[in-house]
């Protein structure tokens, strides 16, 4: 399946593997919450349409890191087992 094809799920746990858009807007917890990085994981909120996601990464205790839309292009599969989940 070819990342454009790519299809997630609320709750589905995402990696982001490349970033397509340096700069976006971003919610989260702090004043000034980071952007997403390679790497980082979160999980889809929503599918907003035309290819986008409303992904979230959270702290272990639930704490939103960021929270910002993503390309299917810009996201894998995870594992909430992985090492990088936080």
């Amino acid at each position: 399946m070819s990342d454009a094809s790519r299809r997630f799920e609320p709750e589905d746990v995402v990696r982001v593997a490349r970033v397509l858009v340096a700069e976006r807007e971003v919610t989260g917890s702090s004043a000034t919450p980071p952007q997403p990085r390679v790497g980082d994981v979160g999980s889809i909120v929503a599918d907003v349409g035309d290819g986008l996601y409303l992904v979230e990464s959270c702290t272990a205790d639930g704490i939103t890191i960021w929270m910002t839309e993503l390309a299917a292009e810009e996201l894998e599969r995870a594992d909430r087992n992985d090492d990088d989940w936080i």
